[in-house]
């Protein structure tokens, strides 16, 4: 049986705002790397798999 431990921490003022600054500097840069994701899919996308109903 595996049992996991949860404990809330209690940061200080100064760890939160330290916290809450990492906290925004990796959304940031998570949402860049998804931003170059989706601009190179855009960009190498191939409409081969398609074709137009109306001739």
């Amino acid at each position: 049986m595996i049992i996991t431990h949860c404990y809330k921490i209690q940061p200080t003022f100064e760890q939160s705002v330290k916290i809450d600054y990492w906290l925004e500097l990796l959304r940031r840069h998570w949402n860049y790397a998804l931003g170059q994701r989706l601009d190179w899919l855009n960009r190498t996308r191939c409409q081969v798999d398609r074709c137009s109903l109306i001739s």
